[in-house]
C-alpha cells in the first residue's frame, strides 16, 4: 500500500481547490439551511398562524438539524477564507487582506446570531417541549430579520469587494467576475429589504467564485503577479 506523503497532504489541504470545494459546501449549506429557517411565520403573521406553526414538534426537530448544517457550512466558509489567505502569505496586500479577514469573521458571527434567533422558538419546542408565545416568536423573527437584512448584507459587501480586489491584484479571478462582484456588491449594499432579506445573493456569489476557481485554475492561483510561488 502506498503511504501518503504528509507534505503532499498538507499542500493539498492548503490548495486553492480545497478553498473552492469549501466555498461550494458553504454556499449549498447556507442556501438550504436559511431557506428552512426563514420558512417560519413572518413578522406580520397572526398569533393563530404562529401557534399553529410551532405546534408541530417534527418541524421543530428538523429546524434543529438544519441549524447544524448551517454551522458546518459557516465553518466551510471560514476554511475558504483561511486557505485563500494562506496561499497569499506575506504577499497579501495588507489593506485588502485585513478587510477580507475582518469582514469574513463579522459575517460569520452575524449569521450565527441571526440563525440562532430564527431557530430559538423551534429550539424551545424541540428541547423544552413547550411552544413559544406569539409575541416572543414575532420579536425574535424581527430581530433576526434586522440582522440578516440590514447588518449582514453590508458586511457581506466588504467580503465581496475585498475578494474582488484580491482577485484583481493576483489575477486569480477573471476580469468579468471582478466587475460582476463589484456590481453585485453595490446591489447588496443598497438593499433595504427587511421583510424578505436577500440572503441568497451571498451564497450564490460564493458558489460562483468557487466554481470559477475550480475550472479556471490559473498557474499562480491566489498569488501576486510577478512574485515567486510560495512553498
Amino acid at each position: 500500500m502506498t503511504r501518503l506523503n504528509p507534505v503532499r497532504l498538507r499542500r493539498k489541504v492548503a490548495s486553492i481547490e480545497a478553498a473552492a470545494i469549501a466555498g461550494i459546501v458553504c454556499a449549498v449549506g447556507w442556501s438550504l439551511a436559511l431557506r428552512v429557517l426563514l420558512n417560519a411565520p413572518a413578522i406580520g403573521a397572526s398569533d393563530a398562524d404562529i401557534v399553529h406553526y410551532y405546534a408541530d414538534k417534527g418541524r421543530a426537530d428538523a429546524v434543529m438539524w438544519w441549524l447544524q448544517v448551517l454551522v458546518i457550512s459557516t465553518i466551510s466558509f471560514l476554511w475558504f477564507v483561511g486557505v485563500v489567505r494562506g496561499r497569499l502569505g506575506n504577499r497579501e496586500p495588507r489593506l485588502f487582506g485585513t478587510v477580507f479577514f475582518g469582514s469574513a469573521i463579522m459575517l460569520a458571527g452575524l449569521l450565527f446570531v441571526g440563525a440562532a434567533l430564527l431557530a430559538a422558538p423551534s429550539v424551545l419546542v424541540s428541547v423544552g417541549g413547550k411552544p413559544p408565545g406569539a409575541e416572543a416568536a414575532s420579536l425574535t423573527r424581527a430581530t433576526a430579520a434586522t440582522i440578516l437584512s440590514v447588518f449582514a448584507p453590508r458586511i457581506a459587501t466588504l467580503v465581496m469587494f475585498s475578494t474582488a480586489s484580491l482577485g484583481r491584484v493576483t489575477r486569480a479571478l477573471p476580469r468579468w467576475l471582478v466587475w460582476f462582484t463589484f456590481i453585485l456588491g453595490v446591489g447588496e449594499f443598497v438593499n433595504v429589504s427587511v421583510n424578505t432579506p436577500a440572503i441568497h445573493v451571498v451564497p450564490f456569489w460564493i458558489a460562483l467564485v468557487s466554481v470559477v476557481l475550480l475550472i479556471r485554475r490559473p498557474p499562480n492561483g491566489f498569488e501576486l503577479a510577478g512574485s515567486a510561488p510560495g512553498s
